[in-house]
């Protein structure tokens, strides 16, 4: 009788999962560790220059004129950043405009949102970085190279010393869309003083 009760139990055992558990796989792989996405750092004049503040996708480059001549041999350029947007001009108070200036003339805001659009040079100052197509040839050599007629102005980034004709570019600096634009100075334009030099400039 106790052997017929014990096989019983045994038997009752089995039927219920008793004894030892059945082997089971490997674990799932654990998840693996995402990469970090670094922050982007943050244009450091873009609260400055304030709303509208102008867009990478329109910048136009820049604008560069011929600001002063000291003497018949020396012209002073002076680059500032263009936006291709009509609705940006109007909100920036240059309605009637589909290429525009970042802010009016005297607005407080000019300076900064001309920076935001420039980004900082090689000099470490904000502004763009100069050049000078000394072979007139496309390859262009940065103004302060022994082959160059032009020379930075320390003061002011967005001015630039010119001393012969040729080609001159500004170009967007660190944190920028990297836009461009010139001026080329012709032969003529040299040996004389001009009452209104700003238009000397050819596209360049």
């Amino acid at each position: 009788m106790r052997q017929l009760i014990a096989l019983v139990l045994i038997g009752g055992l089995v039927a219920c999962g008793g004894g030892s558990p059945p082997p089971t796989g490997p674990g799932p792989a654990p998840a693996p560790t995402p990469t970090p996405v670094p922050t982007p750092t943050p244009n450091p004049f873009a609260s400055s220059c304030g709303v509208p503040l102008p867009s990478f996708d329109d910048s136009y480059g820049f604008g560069v004129k011929v600001q002063l001549e000291p003497t018949v041999n020396k012209k002073v350029l002076n680059a500032s950043p263009l936006v291709k947007n009509a609705a940006y001009c109007t909100a920036a108070g240059l309605a009637g405009r589909s290429i525009c200036n970042t802010r009016p003339e005297n607005a407080p805001q000019r300076s900064w949102c001309d920076h935001y659009l420039s980004g900082i040079s090689d000099t470490g100052q904000p502004g763009p970085n100069w050049f000078e197509d000394v072979d007139d040839n496309g390859t262009l050599v940065k103004c302060g190279e022994a082959v160059t007629h032009c020379k930075l102005k320390s003061e002011n980034q967005y001015l630039l010393d010119v001393f012969a004709p040729g080609t001159y570019v500004a170009c967007g600096g660190k944190g920028s869309p990297g836009t461009c634009g010139g001026c080329v100075l012709k032969d003529e334009t040299w040996g004389v003083i001009h009452k209104n030099p700003s238009g000397l400039c050819a596209p360049g």
